[in-house]
């Protein structure tokens, strides 16, 4: 197994999770492979262009700027603003119950007793026998 993937068996065990389809860890590693490529994209398009990076390199840049890296500014406004987005907080218990109270106050319509497609007779139809199609 990839270093990554006994990583995330070995946090699942950590965690008390010891029943889970092989497929858990796999998806596991994609999302935070698409979480940080992502986060990654969003802190370049952050940055700096690259002729104001000469000024900054002379005020102390950190290491990574001066290697063409991503600043840490640049990370840390990119987790903000897809934590803002992404991880929202769910709708509250008791406003769910309100829509769902309002919405079931309109009863549905009685079902008739015949119901389902409605055909006309058989002898008009290509689903009774004798058909050669």
């Amino acid at each position: 197994r990839p270093r990554d993937a006994r990583l995330i068996h070995l946090i699942l065990a950590n965690m008390g999770v010891h029943a889970y389809t092989e497929r858990v860890p796999l998806q596991l590693l994609d999302f935070a492979y698409r979480y940080t490529s992502g986060i990654l994209t969003d802190a370049i398009s952050y940055e700096p262009p690259a002729h104001a990076s000469t000024t900054s390199k002379k005020r102390g840049a950190d290491k990574a700027e001066e290697e063409g890296g991503v600043s840490l500014n640049a990370l840390r406004t990119a987790v903000g603003a897809r934590a803002a987005g992404t991880f929202s907080g769910q709708l509250g218990k008791e406003f769910m119950a309100d829509v769902a109270s309002e919405r079931n106050r309109i009863a549905l319509p009685r079902v008739e007793r015949e119901f389902g497609v409605r055909l006309p007779p058989e002898r008009y139809c290509f689903t009774g026998v004798g058909w050669d199609v």
